[in-house]
């Protein structure tokens, strides 16, 4: 990486992240802030919570006592392994094909539900509607990935109200890979606010907006990496071991194709990486070391645009022009749900028995 570009001296966050300042001692404060809010999690506490929500949905479903959310990566297929091996849950797992699918994660996602002897079931919508919606999205907030913050979950909900199950159990982890508040956020109501010019919203219905608050509150949904301590190197081990998962923590491959295309547009909208962002919170979090994550980062944070990006804006419609004032565009710039009501909704989320 640059040498001139100054970084974090605990994670790797650079000078250009967002109101970041540095102590007496190099250290960011967003590491500060971590440090705060993380200085006492009792992890045996945590798992008991864990065996006792578990317990409660297990066996109660017609069929599956808990949907899983499948992507083929590490984080989708650890949680998938010890629900099924480790926590004895009757899983369906569900993988959602966004159009930008690696065929190999794909092979891999059947293959190891194979393996486990776990149902799987795969959505994939139309690519037309999904290129459309992902044009409007990067034509005005500067970043496709918005559509998917909306279309994965409610996918995942809708997958897990039809088949009658309560319980979604999933390996997104908000210390490792939460983005940058400062540079990302969406809601259904920000969602709306931006496809409305160029869509009738009828089209959009049943894939980004879920039937009803009644039905979306019947569904508990709980992150793993929120209950048990989330050691990486421990993971990679029991993945090669158990489901030939042929990948370890230095491995460049992306489960989705549209990965290193966002990755250029984000760095070149907000001036610093989404690598560089994902990695410091592993590295803030202890699970990789930091000179480690400045090697993966050096290695895979796009500096030009990556090959076949012309090739790919022009699938989805778009040309270079979306490169004109992309620093300008932002989620920011539309209406967003009222955050007092967001996050009473989450709390009530939280309770959910």
């Amino acid at each position: 990486m640059p040498e001139e570009i100054k970084r974090c001296t605990r994670c790797i966050l650079p000078s250009t992240y967002p109101n970041i300042d540095f102590d007496e001692n190099g250290e960011c404060r967003v590491c500060r802030e971590f440090d705060i809010m993380n200085a006492k999690i009792d992890w045996q506490k945590r798992e008991k919570k864990l065996e006792r929500i578990l317990k409660r949905y297990r066996g109660k479903g017609k069929k599956y006592d808990v949907l899983v959310p499948y992507s083929g990566g590490k984080d989708s297929t650890y949680t998938l392994w010890m629900m099924k091996e480790k926590y004895n849950m009757r899983c369906l797992a569900f993988n959602f094909d966004n159009g930008f699918l690696e065929p190999g994660a794909l092979a891999f996602v059947k293959e190891s539900a194979a393996k486990l002897g776990v149902d799987l079931i795969t959505y994939s919508p139309h690519k037309e509607l999904l290129n459309k919606v992902y044009k409007r999205a990067l034509e005005a907030t500067g970043e496709f990935c918005a559509a998917c913050v909306v279309l994965i979950p409610t996918a995942i909900f809708r997958a897990a109200d039809t088949q009658g199950i309560r319980l979604i159990a999933a390996g997104f982890s908000d210390v490792l890979e939460s983005p940058p508040p400062e540079t990302s956020y969406m809601d259904r109501v920000c969602f709306k606010d931006i496809m409305k010019p160029a869509f009738n919203l009828k089209e959009l219905k049943w894939d980004y907006f879920f039937p009803s608050w009644k039905r979306m509150f019947g569904v508990k949904q709980i992150n793993l990496p929120n209950y048990i301590p989330w050691d990486l190197p421990s993971i990679y081990k029991t993945l090669n071991k158990e489901l030939d998962f042929g990948k370890d923590i230095s491995t460049v491959r992306y489960d989705c194709l549209g990965t290193p295309h966002s990755s250029y547009l984000f760095r070149e909208r907000t001036g610093f990486g989404k690598y560089e962002y994902l990695y410091a919170n592993m590295t803030r979090a202890g699970v990789i070391d930091r000179e480690h994550a400045l090697k993966i980062v050096e290695e895979r944070e796009p500096k030009e645009a990556p090959e076949g990006f012309n090739e790919f804006l022009e699938e989805m419609g778009c040309d270079n022009s979306i490169m004109k004032d992309l620093k300008k565009k932002s989620v920011f710039n539309f209406k967003t749900r009222n955050r007092s009501f967001r996050k009473l909704a989450m709390r009530v989320r939280k309770l959910l028995p």
